[in-house]
């Protein structure tokens, strides 16, 4: 997969700040909570890492912003195929935690719940302190994995393992470990 042809295209129409609440760095991560997550569950660890890169790569606004979920999903099918590769079921969950990931739930297939706590896990960059019981796996309710992803999201960390596997430069607003 390659993945800075991806957020090439991606920042081709990504009308946000690239570096802001809902940008790269939020999605750096939100994919390696997921990789965290995936050690205790066997998923597909693809879906993880374009599921970080489509969730909110669609949003117009950082407040509120309805569809924003299904607008990523859309344009992950878009890119399916041309950008990257997946079995009709692994892209179905794929484009299920896009399309769902704010909307609160906990039931779900495995790897979707994993999306959705990676997610959830980086919600204090937003003021927001990730609650237990709206966590879907035992790890992410694990008071010291919330703590240790709180910690990251309050100092807009880039992880430089991802940032490196993406082909980034450092950005000048993140905090690389």
């Amino acid at each position: 997969m390659d993945v800075p042809a991806i957020l090439a295209a991606i920042r081709e129409q990504y009308v946000l700040t690239w570096d802001g609440l809902h940008g790269i760095s939020h999605w750096a991560r939100v994919y390696e909570n997921g990789l965290l997550l995936a050690e205790s569950v066997e998923v597909n660890r693809d879906l993880i890492l374009l599921f970080a890169l489509f969730h909110d790569a669609c949003r117009v606004n950082d407040s509120v912003d309805p569809g924003h979920g299904k607008r990523g999903a859309e344009l992950a099918a878009s890119m399916r195929g041309e950008f990257f590769r997946l079995p009709q079921d692994d892209f179905d969950f794929l484009y299920e935690a896009c399309a769902k990931h704010t909307r609160g739930l906990v039931k779900a297939a495995p790897v979707v719940q994993v999306c959705w706590d990676a997610d959830r896990l980086d919600l204090l960059r937003a003021s927001i302190v990730p609650n237990p019981a709206k966590l879907c796996t035992p790890v992410a309710k694990d008071p010291k994995v919330i703590k240790w992803a709180m910690e990251r999201s309050r100092l807009a960390v880039f992880p430089e393992a991802v940032r490196s596997v993406w082909g980034l430069e450092r950005t000048k607003h993140s905090r690389v470990t």
